[in-house]
């Protein structure tokens, strides 16, 4: 995790990209995070957005189901119903997935910038 500025979507769209964190937040208890290239630079396809929870509290949520049959119906859902609030608050073609702890640090050591800290005034 770093705290460097988004330096890939430019602003204001990083403004809405924390206020859309923010909402993440209220509703999970846990910050999102930009990963992906436009963590890192200005050539990107998508805005990817990662919510990562702890490996019990995505269990609760998402119970594992039969081999074979990932991903789950609701975990589709959520995550496509909150790729397109997402694109609808920022602007921006947001790709955003909820994903296990142990899963996202296992897979995707790269850049994570924490979503939501700071407010629109950019504090």
């Amino acid at each position: 995790m770093t705290d460097r500025p988004m330096i890939g979507v430019g602003m204001p769209a990083a403004l809405h990209l924390d206020a859309f964190g923010r909402e993440i937040e209220a509703a999970f208890g846990y910050l999102p995070y930009l990963v992906g290239t436009a963590a890192v630079g200005k050539t990107w396809r998508d805005v990817d957005v990662r919510l990562i929870l702890p490996d019990d509290e995505f269990d609760h949520l998402f119970p594992p189901i039969e081999s074979g049959r990932f991903p789950d119906g609701l975990w589709s859902l959520l995550c496509a119903a909150l790729s397109e609030l997402g694109r609808q608050r920022t602007g921006l073609p947001v790709d955003f997935q909820i994903q296990r702890q142990s899963y996202a640090n296992d897979r995707f050591p790269g850049v994570r910038q924490a979503l939501g800290l700071h407010d629109r005034n950019g504090q």
